[in-house]
């Protein structure tokens, strides 16, 4: 059995969502709390990582499997807490992202803390329309960031936050405790971290970020 997803934008992006998802998200708090966290090479996460505890994967593919249908696997799945400096961060991590060109693969999001943190938005890049960049869209991508550049000049020094010059947001999943989503890799998206970052010491924008990879397109 799969669950209805909400659809977003003109090429009705999928999202999937789930509450009181795990059956204990404390202890999934509590194993974090114990962890060290730290940043991995080549990474653009804008804040630190650190490893699941055993037996996550396994579960996060079932709660999957119920959502989507199929086998999905899990490819990747660690804790993580934006709490970078937006002054610091680097142009390309101050725009909409996607994480995967591929069809089949789906990101998924599962959020341990709640308010004032924010969710996830989804957007359209407004002079391609494109919602979802996938490996033939890639290198009018690429062209269209330039383009961007030179109309626009670089995106301001903040974490991207709703409408901009050139980008619409089409949806958006909020934030609660215990609360998973999933999407596909390759659609545009941006955490709402704008007005909470500078919390993470006190009070972290706890996640659990994966990757998994489906056996048909998303």
């Amino acid at each position: 059995m799969t669950a209805a997803a909400t659809r977003m934008g003109v090429e009705q992006v999928p999202l999937w969502q789930r509450d009181d998802a795990h059956p204990a998200p404390a202890a999934l708090v509590g194993a974090a709390e114990r962890l060290a966290f730290g940043r991995e090479e080549g990474d653009l996460y804008p804040g630190m990582r650190a490893p699941v505890p055993e037996g996550y994967a396994d579960w996060l593919m079932r709660t999957a499997a119920d959502l989507l249908g199929g086998a999905p696997a899990v490819l990747r799945a660690s804790f993580a807490v934006a709490s970078d400096d937006p002054a610091r961060l680097a142009p390309i991590q101050r725009i909409p992202h996607f994480d995967d060109c591929s069809d089949a693969i789906v990101a998924a999001i599962h959020y341990l803390c709640a308010a004032p943190h924010g969710g996830t938005s989804f957007y359209r890049h407004r002079t391609t329309g494109f919602e979802r960049i996938t490996a033939d869209r890639l290198p009018l991508w690429r062209q269209a960031l330039s383009r961007d550049g030179q109309a626009h000049g670089l995106p301001p020094k903040a974490y991207h936050d709703g409408d901009s010059p050139t980008f619409l947001r089409i949806g958006q999943a909020a934030i609660a405790f215990n609360r998973l989503i999933l999407y596909p890799a390759n659609c545009l998206h941006a955490g709402d971290v704008a007005g909470s970052w500078q919390a993470a010491a006190a009070s972290p924008r706890l996640t659990v970020t994966s990757l998994l990879r489906l056996d048909r397109p998303a």
